[in-house]
């Protein structure tokens, strides 16, 4: 397959996988039953932004790179390549793992602000979503996004300079007729300028 037919698929592949590492971030990743004697169980569930909110973040800057990905240059598209990889190195280390400190703490902290919550020993067993594989399997496929658009953004197409802002204008002298001035207006150039 040609490196020009790779740029809609990369692009759609890098907005899926950080529309998936976001949507992955907002589903529960870890949950327990709160329980004390006397009162009413209650269930606290953390989600991944609730654990690490920076996850969700750098999701979006996922997806924002894709969008980057359309309007950049060349050089500009390499530039966010680099960046979509070291965003996505920093999304992975910042995941929070099941069994890890960081849910175990935002279970213990939502614990806390429950009403059946009375002392630590009435949270009960922490179950585990495969949620947070989910953001990290996402995050992996950018990081291999990433480098293919580092490595082919030189041979994909760019937006035509169509759509750049345009150079100076081309100044009518003083004297000239009306006739110059439409014909100056049929070249597309603006002859009040």
């Amino acid at each position: 397959m040609s490196p020009r037919r790779l740029y809609g698929p990369v692009v759609l592949a890098m907005l899926a996988t950080g529309g998936l590492a976001f949507f992955a971030a907002g589903r529960t990743w870890a949950e327990a039953e709160v329980r004390a004697e006397g009162l009413a169980s209650a269930t606290v569930r953390v989600t991944g932004a609730d654990a690490q909110p920076l996850v969700s973040a750098l999701a979006v800057v996922v997806v924002t790179a894709a969008l980057a990905i359309l309007a950049a240059g060349h050089r500009m598209r390499r530039v966010v390549g680099v960046l979509t990889v070291v965003v996505s190195v920093a999304a992975i280390v910042l995941v929070p793992r099941p069994g890890g400190g960081g849910l175990v703490d935002a279970v213990r902290a939502a614990a806390e602000k429950s009403p059946a919550y009375t002392s630590p020993s009435s949270i009960g067993d922490i179950s585990y979503s495969p949620w947070p594989f989910v953001a990290i399997a996402a995050f992996v496929l950018a990081i291999v996004l990433g480098a293919v658009t580092v490595r082919l953004a030189g041979a994909w197409p760019t937006m035509s300079s169509r759509y750049d802002a345009p150079g100076a204008a081309k100044q009518l002298p003083p004297d000239a007729s009306s006739s110059d001035m439409w014909k100056a207006m049929d070249r597309g150039d603006d002859p009040t300028a």
